[in-house]
């Protein structure tokens, strides 16, 4: 396949919405015929590019949901073999677009195929090496859960977290809520990503991140926003009561309530100070239309 198809399928595998690369895949297999352009190795990036970038929810086999994420990206399954060993050392898997995640939050590593969207466990136990930060990362989930399934649609909303780092602690953490309806023509999602920079033993905490909105609406037409909000200046904050992690998802909280809030305030302002102002209200004639079945006909 020439460069020049690899860019395009590139752009638009890239560029589809969140929940609509199936369709989009199916689309480009009709036009071309086939789809043997998911075997291509630029492919197979693009593709593991889009699911890392919408921080994609998975269902393993065992029931467990899963989230797909650069920091818990590993070595893909398909790992050469060891300097100077035979094809009998390579990895049980030959699949090239099969890649290894870890979702430290749920403690499990699991392999993801990203032409098929197919998952398999690989390690359903998978803890910190120190006692000390697991401790931290158990609090950290629970307050993660705890926050989701206050302020977020049931089953829309997942999160993964970890911790990486020998004190101070760096905590990166992702909440990914997909609200899909393509029945009625929409679907959106709300993604946010946070560090944390934390020392054991005190109640201090520096917070950055970004968070990140799409919305498609294409019934008869294509409308489309995106934004993107960073907090790139660190948030501090001190944990009152000793609860570190109660105290750094009660910040979370404050930052993406406001957000949320200065949206609904400009949409608001929007709709009745811009909006409005777009349509006209007498036709050219200057005369209201009498719209009585009389008059029409």
């Amino acid at each position: 396949m020439g460069d020049s198809k690899i860019k395009a399928l590139h752009y638009f595998i890239r560029e589809s919405n969140v929940g609509e690369l199936k369709f989009v895949l199916e689309d480009i297999g009709s036009i071309l015929g086939n789809k043997d352009f998911l075997q291509d190795a630029e492919i197979v990036e693009a593709l593991r590019g889009y699911y890392e970038s919408h921080l994609s929810h998975h269902e393993l086999p065992n029931g467990t949901q899963v989230v797909v994420t650069a920091h818990g990206r590993r070595e893909p399954e398909n790992h050469k073999a060891a300097e100077g060993e035979g094809e009998e050392e390579q990895s049980p898997s030959a699949n090239p677009a099969e890649f290894v995640y870890v979702d430290a939050a749920k403690n499990v590593k699991f392999s993801l195929d990203v032409t098929t969207g197919e998952c398999k466990v690989l390690d359903d136990a998978c803890k910190e090496a120190d006692s000390d930060s697991q401790a931290f990362k158990e609090k950290l989930v629970e307050s993660l859960d705890k926050y989701i399934s206050e302020r977020f649609k049931p089953g829309t909303t997942f999160g993964t977290l970890s911790v990486t780092g020998e004190n101070p602690w760096t905590v990166h953490i992702d909440i990914s809520c997909h609200n899909l309806n393509h029945k009625n023509f929409w679907g959106g999602e709300w993604l946010s990503r946070w560090t944390v920079t934390h020392t054991a033993g005190s109640s201090d905490f520096e917070l950055t991140g970004n968070i990140k909105i799409s919305n498609h609406y294409f019934e008869q037409g294509n409308i489309q926003f995106k934004l993107d909000k960073a907090y790139d200046t660190p948030v501090k904050g001190t944990a009152a009561d000793g609860d570190v992690a109660q105290s750094v998802f009660a910040q979370i909280s404050k930052l993406e309530e406001a957000y949320q809030n200065s949206l609904e305030a400009m949409y608001e302002d929007i709709s009745e100070n811009h909006m409005k102002n777009l349509r006209r209200r007498l036709p050219f004639t200057g005369k209201s239309f009498e719209w009585g079945v009389s008059k029409l006909v």
